[in-house]
């Protein structure tokens, strides 16, 4: 183990010390007592909850339902592990959502990123680097938005074209659910299977749009970005699991022919081949919006310079020597 981790568990384990040592050893022996009183009554009334649940709901006598109580807990702690890897997935998908949002918004957020990669990610600081994730947000903003090297600028526009094409193919899923749960029938023909991608990429976008505008509410309308794709995502999978009666886009675009007009499996190529100049819109953006800042870091880089070559030139009318840098 590193000397880091060390440090940090050291870190960790002394605010629960600290907190012992702040107390009186009366208050502090009160303290563990309680504790142990509240564990012994949590066991002893799920115990009790599992007899009553075996008397009550599987009718069994009272000599039965005692002896069965341990099939209970077994099926009790499965039950929880089946809530708890559905908690775990909840919390992945609003964590990688809220992070999605939160690279849109903020400008410096391909920077920030790099230096999180660079600095803990490639040096094994897996911890720091999730942490990071984790408070992306509150990571102080760099001097530039600027990628430090070629490859990372690279894996900006990479990462750009990724997270399109996933809002693109999730966002045009939302909207076919959406379309469907108000009874409405969406009639997908070739000459029309790019309208729905360019709804789904416009959600996004307009975030980072109004980013690059510098519009105070531009984190507000991101807000419920991760809220709609959360419950929409949610939904989806229920009625995936439940086996409901519901179409899904990719699945009616694939099936989906007209005789004489497009043969079955037509339109999801189309939505494939639209894709992938739709998705690319926000790469181009960014493009633009590099190409701005480059501008105008130009501009005053230049402005800089300008005033040093007066300065210098009225040192030297003036019989002066204009120290070198």
């Amino acid at each position: 183990m590193s000397s880091e981790a060390t440090e940090t568990e050291t870190v960790e384990k002394s605010e629960t010390r600290q907190l012992l040592e702040s107390m009186s050893p009366e208050k502090r022996k009160a303290l563990i007592k309680g504790a142990n009183a509240t564990l012994m009554v949590s066991l002893t009334l799920t115990l009790l909850w599992l007899y009553a649940y075996n008397l009550i709901v599987h009718h069994m006598n009272p000599l039965l339902a005692f002896f069965k109580v341990l099939d209970g807990i077994n099926d009790l702690v499965t039950g929880m592990l089946g809530v708890v890897a559905i908690g775990v997935g909840v919390i992945i998908i609003w964590t990688a959502t809220v992070l999605f949002t939160q690279t849109i918004t903020n400008l410096y957020s391909m920077r920030i990123m790099e230096d999180l990669i660079r600095d803990f990610a490639m040096k094994g600081k897996w911890k720091e680097f999730i942490r990071g994730l984790i408070y992306f947000d509150e990571i102080p903003k760099p001097v530039t938005p600027f990628p430090r090297h070629t490859s990372s600028a690279i894996l900006v526009f990479t990462y750009h074209y990724v997270v399109a094409w996933f809002y693109l193919v999730v966002f045009t899923e939302c909207l076919y659910f959406a379309a469907w749960s108000a009874g409405v029938y969406l009639d997908l023909y070739p000459s029309t299977m790019h309208i729905m991608p360019m709804f789904a990429i416009a959600v996004p976008f307009t975030a980072r749009l109004m980013a690059y505008l510098k519009y105070p509410y531009a984190e507000d309308y991101a807000g419920f970005i991760p809220g709609i794709l959360f419950v929409v995502v949610l939904l989806l999978a229920f009625v995936g699991m439940m086996g409901g009666n519901f179409q899904y886009f990719f699945q009616d675009a694939a099936g989906r022919s007209e005789v004489g007009y497009f043969a079955q499996g037509a339109l999801f190529w189309k939505f494939l081949k639209d894709g992938c100049l739709i998705a690319f819109y926000p790469v181009f953006g960014e493009v633009i919006f590099f190409y701005l800042q480059y501008q105008e870091l130009k501009r005053a880089d230049d402005a800089i310079e300008d005033d040093l070559m007066a300065a210098e030139l009225a040192a030297e009318a003036a019989g002066e020597t204009v120290p070198a840098e």
